[in-house]
């Protein structure tokens, strides 16, 4: 892959996702890779614009045309064809890959002939034309098996495969004030959790429970939250709960070496709910810690029972208490050397350089790319 379009549901300035990361081990690979944002109504032009990182552009533009998704496939393949050419005039280049890392516009590849198409779904519940992009991609990838079972309903098995999520290490990490060590210095055990407090998902009963319980141990929420939302309102009237509210993503990993317990818990009610959360980025940063991690039924992650505590698919909240005092009471076997080597070693195995390499090893076999195209 020499010159990659990348063509992302979330800008290149927002929060850094999976896109966003694999954008950066492409150009560290010797590529050239142009981030095409989602449309912006602000401008009537293609804008390709520098980033931070040499040979990786970010590129912004309007929608290719009103009313796009409701054309006749021929109409639809011509104008999307015409603005691909557009911007390969403005860069100077052929864009010789698509990457596709969303459903709901460039779904039918097509236009771009002659080119690898790659489609790439993270989310089981980015739904608006899977076929399309399924069926006009030369391979697909994607996170989980659900999503897998669903793609099947449309190309071949040997054209899917499941990646999983990858792991990013920021070497340019930001050290803990005093005050933020301090902190964890109040307590002998610390339990964690990174995410978004205010997401449909999380299970509140399980960390109300937990906290009140457990009121010798610190509970540390890292992420947003709102004080006026039930979470917030919950959780802070204990005095071992810690809301951190967000930060710097470079002072995650130093906050994780400091903890004894990673926690994850999420709250799935309906089918659709447990088809789409089987899995889950931040239990990488988790394992990367090397310590514990007390979770909720993730589907995905079944094969990794000795590296995490894991609720069975159906349980109470009872049953996580239960779970959650297990690890407690045998925390110096789950967070001994042995097991957080074990922990690390998974992680660093996952790391978005690694998902690279494997895609471009799946790519080789599928004689998609050549070992002069890499």
């Amino acid at each position: 892959m020499k010159t990659v379009l990348i063509i992302s549901p979330e800008p290149w300035d927002g929060h850094f996702v999976s896109k966003h990361h694999y954008a950066i081990n492409l150009v560290k690979d010797g590529s050239k890779v142009y981030f095409l944002d989602p449309p912006r109504s602000e401008i009537n032009d293609i804008k390709v614009l520098k980033t931070d990182y040499e040979n990786l552009y970010q590129v912004q533009s309007p929608i290719v045309s009103k009313g796009l998704q409701y054309m006749p496939k021929i109409l639809r393949n011509i104008l999307e064809s015409k603005w691909l050419k557009k911007l390969e005039s403005k860069i100077g280049t052929k864009i010789d890959t698509i990457w596709l890392f969303e459903n709901s516009r460039f779904y039918d590849m097509s236009f771009a002939k002659d080119r690898l198409k790659i489609y790439h779904q993270m989310d089981y519940n980015q739904n608006f034309h899977v076929k399309e992009a399924a069926k006009s991609s030369d391979i697909c990838f994607c996170i989980s098996n659900n999503i897998k079972y669903n793609l099947l309903s449309y190309v071949n098995k040997k054209k899917v495969y499941v990646l999983g999520h990858g792991l990013s290490i920021s070497k340019d990490k930001q050290e803990l004030t005093k005050g933020e060590i301090d902190r964890f210095n109040k307590f002998d055990i610390n339990a964690i959790y990174v995410g978004n407090m205010d997401s449909f998902y999380i299970y509140i009963d399980i960390f109300e429970e937990i906290a009140k319980r457990f009121n010798n141990i610190g509970f540390h929420f890292i992420g947003s939250y709102n004080k006026d939302k039930e979470f917030y309102k919950r959780l802070s009237m204990f005095d071992n709960v810690i809301f951190w509210g967000r930060v710097d993503s470079k002072k995650i990993i130093p906050i994780l070496s400091f903890v004894d317990i990673n926690l994850f818990a999420d709250k799935l009610t309906t089918q659709e709910e447990k088809l789409q959360n089987t899995n889950s980025h931040k239990i990488l940063e988790y394992l990367y810690s090397g310590k514990v991690i007390v979770s909720t039924y993730l589907a995905d992650l079944t094969d990794i029972l000795d590296l995490m505590q894991m609720t069975k698919e159906e349980f109470s909240v009872d049953d996580f208490v239960k779970l959650f005092d297990d690890t407690v009471c045998n925390l110096e076997y789950l967070n001994s050397k042995s097991m957080q080597e074990q922990r690390r070693e998974y992680a660093l195995n996952r790391t978005y350089e690694k998902r690279l390499e494997q895609i471009k090893d799946i790519l080789k076999n599928n004689k998609l790319i050549g070992e002069d195209k890499c």
